[in-house]
């Protein structure tokens, strides 16, 4: 006799909502195993363990503990019952809500049972694909040489004025802008010239030289970020304490060798050569990869429940979030200097997890009907080095992995022709 009535509403393809009701008597049961638990560890003056009454230990650890320990101990069994008896193998851990609990009365809660969507396959063999050309011309490997060689440049001082691109040291105040203004002086330094500061105080450095001192105003725009300043005008004041120039070293064997234990300038181009080409060639192997994902997209069809959908997005949404935390932001103020909204934003995720959830989806079954599969074994084998592995990380290893093997097989049976 099953120990849950259940009465189950499909609210739309592939989503299900479970109205589940744990009789009274079960309840009492759950309830007095948890009394007894509590009464084996609780130490109660006057009492042995496992002999302290229900009401001396409500009144000791309160009901609101009882209550938490009894739902931890019911709920999730009882709606694993529900939804075997239902026949519903959930791909997501279901969610549920409107629970009604009280002592000596059923425990009633609603939960959402979301299943695989069907899929149709098309044909995802012989897909037709442009083979992309790794093209790695001398121009390219000049223009990588001489950004790899930038990065050498050293920075000395000088007595001339600044010049844009030069490293200026100055102390400043801002002034007269709202919850920001403040007489304390700041130290920092910037690349003169430079446009991407608010306020504009790189830009005000060129032709600047040390011990030189500044003050310019600057009005923050109407539709500014930050709404505590927008519409204000700030005061800045500076001092340039030094300004550094920066030195470039000739690029010759010499150099070579002692910057990049190379034997020589051609030696170093060699390796800028392989470099690109092993570059150029994972950036093919991506887009060869992508081509396929959208071929299989049209050619194949399954619908992502809404239900699905949403979940995914508040995921991805979560995952913006983490960090941006790190880093001392929030979401709301990083979407703001975006110009974007949350709903906005969520929009735009909405697409990208329909795509991947589509993608996921098509992937498996072609898994399952080529007999594709994935060992424990290869999945710890490549988790490998991973200090952090729970149940969620290694079921995202085996997808990842499955998903891998599965478009190694379309990408070995494509019809391949020459492209770009």
């Amino acid at each position: 006799m099953p120990s849950v009535n259940v009465q189950a509403d499909q609210k739309e393809p592939c989503v299900w909502e479970l109205t589940v009701e744990v009789p009274a008597h079960e309840v009492r049961r759950v309830t007095d195993s948890v009394y007894r638990q509590i009464s084996r560890t609780l130490p109660v003056p006057g009492f042995r363990p496992g002999h302290t009454p229900p009401s001396i230990i409500k009144r000791w650890v309160g009901e609101e503990r009882i209550h938490q320990q009894v739902l931890e101990n019911l709920l999730p069994n009882a709606l694993l019952e529900a939804i075997q008896q239902q026949n519903l193998t959930p791909i997501i851990s279901p969610e549920w809500r409107n629970v009604q609990f009280a002592e000596g009365e059923p425990l009633r809660f609603v939960a959402e049972v979301i299943t695989r969507p069907e899929v149709k396959l098309g044909e995802y063999k012989g897909l037709p694909l442009d083979r992309l050309k790794v093209v790695v011309t001398d121009e390219d490997v000049q223009r990588e040489l001489e950004k790899l060689w930038q990065e050498l440049a050293h920075y000395e001082p000088t007595d001339e004025p600044a010049q844009e691109h030069d490293r200026v040291r100055v102390r400043y105040q801002v002034l007269g802008e709202g919850k920001g203004s403040s007489e304390q002086w700041q130290s920092g330094t910037f690349t003169a010239g430079e446009a991407k500061w608010t306020p504009p105080l790189p830009q005000n450095l060129v032709g600047r030289k040390a011990g030189d001192e500044g003050e310019f105003t600057f009005s923050y725009p109407d539709d500014f970020s930050d709404p505590d300043l927008a519409g204000k005008t700030a005061r800045v004041r500076f001092v340039v304490e030094s300004v550094l120039r920066r030195q470039l070293p000739e690029l010759t064997d010499e150099a070579v060798r002692r910057e990049f234990k190379l034997d020589s300038v051609e030696e170093l181009k060699e390796e800028v050569r392989y470099e690109l080409v092993r570059q150029s060639r994972q950036t093919a192997r991506f887009l060869s990869r992508v081509q396929a994902e959208e071929a299989l997209l049209q050619r194949c069809l399954v619908t992502v429940p809404n239900a699905l959908l949403e979940r995914f997005t508040e995921e991805l949404v979560a995952q913006t979030g983490q960090p941006l935390r790190q880093k001392g932001l929030t979401l709301e103020l990083w979407l703001q200097r975006q110009g974007k909204t949350l709903d906005e934003y969520k929009s735009e995720l909405r697409s990208e997890a329909e795509r991947t959830l589509k993608l996921r989806f098509i992937l498996e079954a072609i898994a399952e009907k080529e007999g594709i599969a994935v060992s424990d074994e290869e999945v710890q084998q490549l988790a490998q080095g991973e200090t952090e592995l729970d149940e969620d990380r290694l079921a995202t290893l085996r997808r990842q992995l499955l998903e891998q093997r599965v478009m190694e097989l379309v990408l070995a049976t494509a019809r391949w022709k020459d492209g770009t």
